[in-house]
């Protein structure tokens, strides 16, 4: 063998790679799927595209129309959906031709079962998260579990009365009570007034004896809303509704509505507890108070999202922004009342624009106006100038100062 032969050098790859067909194939469609993005899935015409406007595509269906001669009262829309007129709380004439108006809000403690002993000066009331129907029940069960004879129950007034008794600790008086119950400034509430009155031993309660405006006893009213209250509070709400009580005390007692295409809010309460109570729902949930004319039914008020108040992330790693500043305001309430619009101009007041004011520049805020008179209080919210605001803003703010009310 010759030396050539022998040192013949046999070069080979480092690597061999063996594609096979199939596995070829594979790699090619995933690479060029995962080039088509996510529009395969999620585009106009992928798997899952959205579909919220879908409705806007569908055509009416015509009525179905019956023979002649047959009867057609039983006939008619499974799910109607009614009209919203000037009149509702979600008429908006400036909204976006496909803007679904906002349902009316609800209490916002719905579903929770709370039992509030509420005070206004000298008045004092049971307030209850559960409609007039399902309390009526409840109450006369408290009743005859503690052996409260009733004279007198009337559902269509919320009235229950109970017959003369008297107190094992005091003999010297007969004593009875009145219950009234009424729908609660929240929807789905429930208010209870209490009024106890008392006669002595001696003279024979008249059977037409009429009732005190407030209570004789105060300490003796007390004491049935007490004891009444932690009946309420302590049971479980399992029991039956009463349908001829959920008319009781009419409508509730804060309404919102739509007057002149201006969202408004209406009170059916006394004037001590009116005030009273958008006092208090003047300081709460992103309302704050800069000062109040309770004659003149007039709040100065700032307002800011709860939400939109809080500090970002960043903020409170560094910790700022937890302890936020009270907003202040340079003009006096007495600056604001003398420029605001009155009477009739106030009335028709046109829409706020509050780049435009030469008076009173950059006036900060909102003013909460209450017109009317007991039982038919108005409430507006306005600019700082009384004039009007978006009926968008507007009923935000209503809608976030009735939530408050008590």
């Amino acid at each position: 063998m010759s030396p050539t032969n022998a040192m013949t050098i046999t070069k080979k790859p480092l690597l061999t790679i063996n594609f096979k067909r199939p596995l070829w194939v594979l790699l090619v469609a995933t690479l060029g799927f995962s080039l088509s993005g996510c529009g395969t899935f999620f585009g106009d015409e992928g798997v899952f595209r959205n579909r919220e406007g879908d409705y806007l595509k569908a055509d009416n269906i015509p009525p179905l129309v019956l023979p002649a001669g047959t009867k057609s009262e039983t006939m008619g829309e499974l799910y109607p959906i009614p009209p919203i007129t000037a009149t509702d709380f979600g008429f908006d004439p400036s909204a976006d031709d496909y803007e679904v108006p906002r349902p009316m809000p609800l209490s916002a403690n719905l579903g929770q079962e709370n039992v509030k002993i509420q005070r206004v000066g000298n008045e004092s009331w049971i307030l209850l998260n559960a409609a007039p129907g399902e309390v009526w029940p409840r109450i006369r069960n408290f009743l005859n579990v503690n052996t409260l004879a009733v004279s007198k129950a009337d559902i269509g007034k919320g009235i229950i009365e109970t017959s003369w008794l008297q107190f094992k600790t005091d003999l010297s008086t007969y004593d009875r009570y009145r219950l009234q119950i009424d729908q609660g400034v929240q929807p789905e509430t429930t208010e209870i007034h209490i009024t106890h009155m008392s006669v002595p031993v001696a003279e024979k309660p008249a059977p037409t004896l009429g009732w005190p405006r407030r209570s004789v006893n105060p300490d003796r009213e007390k004491w049935m809303l007490d004891e009444l209250a932690a009946t309420l509070a302590s049971e479980t709400a399992e029991g039956g509704t009463s349908l001829l009580a959920q008319a009781i005390g009419g409508s509730v007692k804060a309404n919102l509505g739509v007057s002149g295409n201006e969202p408004l809010m209406t009170i059916k309460l006394d004037r001590q507890r009116t005030f009273a109570t958008l006092t208090y729902a003047a300081k709460r949930d992103g309302f704050s108070t800069f000062d109040q004319d309770i004659d003149a039914g007039i709040y100065y008020v700032h307002y800011i999202n709860p939400e939109d108040a809080k500090p970002g992330w960043l903020k409170r790693l560094f910790r700022i922004g937890l302890e936020p500043k009270t907003p202040t305001t340079p003009y006096s309430l007495e600056q604001i009342k003398t420029n605001m619009l009155t009477g009739d101009a106030f009335e028709k007041a046109p829409r706020s624009d509050r780049d435009e004011e030469k008076t009173l520049p950059d006036a900060p805020g909102y003013l909460i106006v209450v017109t009317g008179s007991s039982n038919n209080f108005v409430v507006r919210v306005r600019d700082p100038y009384g004039k009007r605001l978006t009926p968008h803003e507007a009923r935000e703010l209503l809608t976030v100062l009735r939530r408050n009310l008590i």
